[in-house]
């Protein structure tokens, strides 16, 4: 997923921990990955986005989405949470924040391994299998997210509709670069 991490932000229920703390613990893993890619143990291949296509991007994340890895990224980021805003309902929800964005992965990201390289392979692989697809689950997921989210409260309008444009439309804006690198387009 790009934009529909953030979109999982949107599900927590009441805390004290600030939005901006849940919408860093829903990406964390590719903040994660970003710095590793930049230290080159993570490294993407092509290396530049703008010579790559969902379907033609090759990524290895074995320290930063791999199923133990995040389980543990999960951990402390919960303690991280729990000690810093004294709320356990706060510090479980950006530990869960951080294993939703791997279950989103498995849906509709990159195949990831359990441990390593030579571990089982899980998800679906969905960016390389079927990209298109992948951006339309992460459109779905992001209109079932706000609408989750427009369901516990009043939202004003203009609000709705901008959170639907960002969450729905980001990811539809990706639909080119499926196949097509954006340097290309």
């Amino acid at each position: 997923m790009i934009v529909g991490h953030y979109a999982a932000a949107l599900l927590p229920r009441e805390s004290r921990v600030p939005f901006w703390a849940l919408l860093l613990a829903s990406n964390l893993a590719d903040f994660v990955w970003l710095a590793l890619a930049l230290a080159g143990p993570e490294a993407p291949v092509p290396s530049s986005l703008l010579d790559a296509s969902l379907r033609g991007l090759r990524v290895n994340m074995p320290y930063s989405h791999n199923l133990l890895p995040t389980f543990a990224l999960a951990l402390v980021t919960a303690g991280a949470a729990g000690a810093i805003w004294r709320d356990a309902r706060g510090a479980l929800w950006c530990g869960g924040l951080v294993l939703i964005h791997l279950a989103c992965d498995l849906v509709s990201g990159f195949e990831h391994q359990i441990l390593g390289e030579r571990s089982a392979p899980i998800g679906l692989d969905l960016y390389r299998r079927s990209p298109h697809l992948a951006l339309v689950i992460e459109a779905a997921f992001g209109a079932a997210c706000v609408l989750w989210f427009s369901r516990r409260g009043a939202v004003p309008r203009r609000r709705l509709i901008a959170l639907y444009a960002v969450f729905v439309g980001g990811a539809l804006l990706w639909l080119p670069t499926a196949t097509i690198p954006l340097g290309r387009l």
